[in-house]
């Protein structure tokens, strides 16, 4: 009882501050779904529009999230124009919805046409981007992975150089559209997965993006050796320590002393599990833990459990144990007598 009450008043003041910090955020940023056009005020908003192809209405966007490397949205935009645009990020778009017609201009000067289906590619580096003519309304998710975090990664990819990457249209990779399905996933789902989540997306991308264009044997090796126990043992630690908060990858690749990428490996060849798993995996146990003493409420054990709402802990138990937490509740009363 005394563990959950400290915890709750954590989660509250960390609540409280959170309130705060959104004070000096404009009210149209406040909520994922957000209803811009593009212009002068809406650009200063989303950096996205920066590189939109005509007149753009966002639908959901990131941008109010506290997603530190990448920023997803997603557009509707009309028949227009982009001409000398840039961007400070590298963009990856995905066509959705029904085909659209496009032309973009080639560093020859001329201009080659593109219809694209739902789920093909078009890869934007930071920089100048090319001139476009859309032709058709056009339905679009984009995401935008900053420079500075796509350097980053690039000098985990033990020593190998990718080539610098370059605009491309029509491009046909899977494992790009299934990872934009799941950002997009999380940005509007209800019972969102958290920070760790997010960042172990993001790593991944913009893995996949820098080795677009690399041969098999120029990819990094994907073998790799399992974290030390006493490694696995001093993660477990700062997770427990921090299970009600929203954890990160940064923070617990640190406690080991390898980078993000040797850390996502080798924990998973040591646990079988993914960082994010794993840390589901210790909020159930504890709300078991929790839900066993009386006189707690299951939001407050979510809450101090880390979970990100009630029916979010409600949903892990139904996949993981196949039943609600009231239900494990009364079994484990039942069974303690």
């Amino acid at each position: 009882m005394d563990a959950i009450r400290a915890r709750k008043n954590k989660c509250q003041r960390r609540l409280q501050v959170e309130v705060r910090s959104t004070t000096d955020v404009s009210p149209s940023l406040t909520a994922r779904h957000i209803d811009q056009v593009s212009g002068p005020v809406a650009k200063s908003a989303s950096p996205l529009l920066a590189i939109a192809m005509g007149p753009t209405r966002i639908a959901l966007s990131s941008l109010p999230l506290d997603w530190r490397c990448l920023l997803i949205e997603k557009h509707f935009t009309s028949q227009g124009d982009r001409t000398s645009a840039s961007s400070d990020r590298h963009v990856i778009s995905m066509f959705v919805g029904v085909p659209s017609r496009f032309e973009y201009r080639t560093v020859s000067g001329h201009f080659l046409a593109r219809e694209n289906r739902p789920g093909t590619i078009m890869i934007t580096p930071c920089g100048p981007a090319p001139d476009i003519r859309l032709h058709t309304p056009s339905e679009l998710v984009h995401c935008a992975i900053e420079d500075e975090f796509t350097r980053g990664v690039m000098d985990e990819l033990d020593g190998k150089h990718a080539p610098c990457p370059v605009f491309r249209a029509n491009v046909q990779d899977k494992s790009i559209q299934r990872m934009l399905a799941m950002l997009i996933e999380e940005l509007e789902t209800e019972r969102p997965l958290g920070r760790l989540y997010v960042d172990s997306l993001a790593h991944a991308l913009a893995t996949r993006y820098l080795l677009l264009d690399c041969e098999p044997a120029v990819r990094p090796e994907t073998r790799a050796s399992g974290l030390l126990p006493r490694l696995v043992s001093r993660v477990r630690e700062k997770i427990e320590a921090n299970l009600d908060t929203d954890l990160s990858l940064d923070n617990l690749a640190q406690e080991t002393g390898y980078s993000r990428a040797h850390f996502l490996r080798m924990f998973r060849v040591a646990t079988g599990l993914t960082p994010h798993q794993y840390v589901v995996g210790l909020r159930l146990s504890r709300a078991q833990e929790f839900l066993k003493q009386k006189g707690t409420s299951i939001v407050d054990v979510a809450a101090s459990c880390g979970f990100a709402s009630q029916s979010h802990m409600t949903s892990v138990f139904r996949q993981r144990l196949e039943m609600t937490p009231g239900e494990f509740r009364r079994n484990a009363s039942g069974a303690l007598g």
